[in-house]
């Protein structure tokens, strides 16, 4: 290993393999030139996983969060990374969108797309061995993997691992979706139906016929814009059923933080509709090693006959098709209509659970899986009877009222 990595703690030794882990800032700029390299390698790399992105996140915790990055080298050459960071987490007990309580451990939380390297069988097993012997500290009460794609052996090794009483039962399987990003927005419409294509179409018509030369997109994407990006989409978020959920856009430092490090390494896409001065929708993406990746959007739902959100999202994409550079569009986390409908291909993802064995985070395993279970089986339900958008719709309503 080069010289610069040995300055940061050995956790593990093998005959042909170490493991090591950086803890603090400095220790992590040490490995910067690896962690990049690796990323670099991975098939899809993701913005979550960038050491600037992941850097920018946990300075914006204020303190709250701590690094954890695990590398395993095998003679002097890096084989694999584990990029997380220790947290207090809330773990969310809920029925459809009742939640039912939001109990909090500390938690070792691997970010999404943090298993670099592209680890098989034996190095997987490795990589999970020693996330769990971090379950023995008593600043760790569990391992959370955020969104995990299930046809890889990293994942087939974090649920066979640990324990009937520490694993996480249940996890809540979804579709993430991608798009190939047409050379047009008229190719885009072609691959439509002609009734869809005609509806999308009319929709667009019908904002501009009813406010003539008053609707304009402003796309942000430099630190100097950001004051005023920030406030016209944080106002918009506010009012969606996000906002109520605990998600969406803030107008905060630590969203300043992690914008502003977006925007100096070139990757920030956010834009806003106006009509007039009044914003009515934004919509946030990154751009990012040749692919579009959506992070949250919104509309005000005093504006939803207006369809301003479609209207945004086919100016943002209209948009993407004249960049040469951009492959894809990733539609992010989360199932959604219009993800099946425009997307062209997908893979599947759970975030999956590992408790310490210890009387409290076995005592929350307990419901946990007793809830994830009932709710699974109520879904299939609702499904079956063909209930699920119109519940969704109405708790979304619901939602923004009460807010």
């Amino acid at each position: 290993m080069n010289q610069p990595a040995q300055k940061y703690g050995e956790t593990a030794r093998t005959e042909s393999r170490k493991t090591l882990v950086a803890s603090n800032f400095e220790e992590i700029e040490a490995i910067r030139a690896i962690w990049e390299r690796i990323q670099r390698n991975e098939p899809y790399p993701v913005p979550d996983a960038d050491i600037d992105r992941y850097l920018s996140v946990v300075k914006a915790s204020g303190g709250d969060t701590r690094p954890y990055v695990m590398l395993v080298e095998a003679d002097d050459r890096a084989q694999a990374m584990i990029v997380g960071w220790i947290e207090k987490r809330q773990i969310n007990l809920k029925l459809g969108y009742k939640t039912l309580c939001r109990p909090a451990l500390k938690c070792l939380s691997v970010v999404y797309g943090g298993v670099l390297g592209q680890p098989e069988d034996g190095l997987c097993a490795l990589l999970v061995s020693e996330l769990m012997k971090q379950l023995r500290r008593p600043d760790v009460d569990m391992v959370y993997f955020n969104h995990l794609r299930t046809d890889t052996s990293f994942y087939q090794a974090v649920r066979k691992t640990p324990s009937f009483l520490t694993r996480g039962h249940f996890p809540r399987i979804e579709e993430h979706w991608i798009m190939n990003i047409p050379s047009s927005i008229d190719q885009f419409y072609q691959t439509l139906s002609a009734k869809h294509r005609s509806t999308l179409r009319r929709k667009v018509r019908m904002l501009q016929t009813k406010y003539p030369d008053e609707v304009n997109v402003v796309k942000y994407t430099q630190g100097a814009d950001l004051e005023e990006a920030i406030k016209a989409a944080s106002k918009v978020s506010r009012t969606t059923y996000q906002h109520a959920l605990g998600s969406g856009l803030g107008d905060d430092s630590a969203s300043r933080n992690v914008l502003s490090t977006a925007a100096a390494n070139g990757w920030l896409d956010l834009s806003v509709l106006y009509v007039g001065k009044e914003p009515c929708a934004f919509q946030l993406g990154l751009r990012y090693g040749g692919r579009y990746f959506l992070q949250t959007l919104g509309f005000n739902p005093e504006w939803r006959k207006l369809s301003v959100g479609t209207v945004l999202f086919l100016r943002v994409l209209e948009d993407l098709c004249n960049d040469p550079e951009l492959e894809s569009f990733d539609f992010g986390f989360g199932d959604a209509p219009y993800k099946r409908r425009y997307g062209d291909r997908q893979w599947p993802e759970a975030s999956v659970y590992i408790f310490a064995l210890r009387p409290y985070p076995v005592f929350i395993n307990v419901p946990r899986s007793s809830v994830e279970a009932l709710d699974l089986g109520l879904k299939y339900v609702v499904n079956k009877m063909g209930l699920v958008r119109w519940i969704k719709r109405r708790w979304r309503q619901r939602l923004v009222r009460f807010h």
